[in-house]
């Protein structure tokens, strides 16, 4: 479809603010992290024949991308039928983020009205023990390969790569800060070889990470016997949903698998040896539901795949992958170890835990009449308060899809309502809600609290009520942050003053969110996504 340009240039003042502008590196900070069911791996064989099928998968998913045949998906609450925009999910095997000074860009890599003369290249990426590949998904009279024939593609990688010297950690690189990883990758770029094979990554659909695992003790700052067993969800050889989740998000660090990855590309798909699996994102081409959708389908596809009927052949006549040498001057090796130790110290940081609450779920939470989102969001601010004893700026996304090149608004849960709530909830555990007084028979004191169960009730409805306001607002495009955002990047544009509320204490205040969150109820819940 024709975008005015009016909605482009708003689109791209949102994706310059909420991504492109921060320096900030991509792991941990920004890309997301998805685990999916493990998978039960006996060969080398296994898990190349399974990275084979999720690539099959992928392809006849980008064949209906192709022709731009996906459904066109319908608001189902709130003005039900309105048609939602689909352009996200098209930019996921299409867009690759580009470090950049003062910010960095996303590269298109086959504008769509080209795709049905020029199909492109088709290659993949495929990163095994820091080594990288370039996979053709085409034989050289341009038919694509098989399942058999990518099969063979991945076990020569997986049976040549434990074999070869260690790779230098160029991988690395893209773990670093925006601005110094553009600088990096500037000074790569004047090497012929090492540009080529940067133009051959960035141009690639995907990336395929084959890791080694975690070990168990990974990150086990508390006794997880300590965990009840039905909180614990997946177990592989002792690892658990934390430790698999810290593998996705950002590898593990330098001497795990971190450098075994490419952050910038839009979709890396984690595959290791012992069968965890899921996938690492870049999140500025699209929200989390784009991604889940492709991958439900991917793995209903190769769950619904006959079993092989022979082995893996390794003579099937095809071009090998190549693997891609670079060619590393003092100051790159010197900065490959600085950007290491960097990143080792983010993982270090990260303090997260995965915990699986089996008491109730959603269909409680509806049967009694209550919004499922507003409840985890007003569950949110009454954790944060009992921590704290104060509300902060909280995000939570919003979808805006009912409009042209829609992403998502602002849902601010952290009102007066939820703060009037969240205190009565808590004026057992502080004195500061409660009324003390003398017993005249015992003399003792007395606590009386302020609040009855009736009144907490009451409370909590009007904070559901208010919540559940805030966020038909923003879906239907009535929310405050976009329309700020515009205001003050027109006023940039126009070469006017920016208006004073933006140079307000109070709106630094509100636009510091110590606590940002987000949920997609559509997600099965056998996986997992941060």
């Amino acid at each position: 479809p024709v975008v005015d340009r009016e909605i482009l240039s708003a689109y791209t003042w949102w994706l310059n603010d909420m991504y492109l502008n921060n320096p900030l590196p991509l792991p941990i900070n920004s890309n997301p992290g998805m685990v999916f069911p493990p998978r039960t791996f006996r060969s080398p064989n296994d898990i190349a024949r399974f990275a084979a099928r999720l690539i099959v998968a992928i392809l006849d998913h980008k064949d209906i991308l192709d022709r731009r045949a996906l459904p066109v998906e319908r608001a189902t609450s709130r003005e039900k039928g309105q048609p939602l925009c689909m352009t996200q999910y098209y930019r996921l095997l299409t867009s690759y983020r580009v470090p950049g000074k003062p910010r960095d860009s996303i590269y298109s890599k086959l504008q769509q009205d080209e795709v049905e003369t020029n199909p492109g290249p088709e290659n993949i990426v495929v990163a095994c023990r820091n080594h990288l590949y370039i996979l053709g998904l085409r034989s050289p009279d341009q038919t694509r390969l098989t399942e058999d024939e990518i099969s063979s593609q991945f076990l020569t990688i997986i049976t040549e790569a434990p074999r070869l010297m260690s790779a230098a950690p160029v991988g690395i690189l893209t773990s670093d800060r925006r601005d110094t990883w553009a600088s990096a990758r500037e000074k790569l770029r004047e090497d012929v070889q090492n540009r080529q094979n940067l133009d051959l990554i960035e141009n690639a659909l995907l990336a395929v990470c084959l890791d080694d695992p975690l070990p168990a003790s990974f990150n086990c700052r508390t006794l997880r016997s300590d965990v009840p067993e039905a909180f614990r969800g997946h177990i592989v050889n002792a690892r658990d949903e934390t430790n698999m989740a810290h593998q996705m998000i950002h590898g593990g660090g330098s001497a795990a698998n971190s450098a075994n990855r490419w952050f910038d590309m839009t979709f890396q798909l984690v595959i290791s040896s012992d069968g965890v699996w899921g996938l690492c994102y870049e999140h500025s081409p699209a929200e989390g539901v784009a991604v889940i959708q492709l991958m439900e389908e991917v793995i209903k596809k190769c769950d619904n795949m006959p079993p092989p009927t022979s082995n893996i052949l390794s003579n099937i006549h095809c071009l090998p992958p190549q693997r891609l040498e670079w060619d590393l001057d003092n100051q790159i090796q010197r900065y490959m170890q600085d950007v290491a130790q960097n990143l080792d110290c983010m993982v270090e940081d990260l303090d997260f835990y995965v915990y699986r609450y089996p008491g109730y779920g959603k269909e409680f939470i509806k049967s009694v009449k209550c919004s499922p989102d507003a409840y985890i969001q007003l569950s949110l601010q009454l954790a944060y308060y009992r921590l704290y004893r104060k509300l902060v700026a909280t995000y939570e996304s919003a979808s805006t899809r009912r409009f042209q090149l829609g992403r998502v608004d602002c849902i601010r849960s952290a009102h007066v309502e939820a703060l009037q709530w969240v205190m009565t909830m808590c004026q057992d555990e502080s004195g500061a809600e409660e009324s003390e007084a003398e017993d005249i028979q015992t003399g003792k004191r007395v606590t009386f609290s302020l609040y009855d169960i009736q009144q907490k009730l009451q409370l909590f409805d009007a904070a559901m009520k208010k919540q559940t306001e805030i966020m038909v607002e923003n879906i239907l495009g009535q929310g405050i942050d976009i329309h700020l955002l515009g205001l003050r990047e027109m006023a940039k544009e126009l070469g006017e003053p920016i208006p004073d509320i933006f140079q307000d204490e109070v709106y630094k205040i509100a636009n510091h969110f110590a606590l940002s969150t987000s949920q997609v109820e559509e997600m099965s819940t056998k996986y997992l996504f941060w």
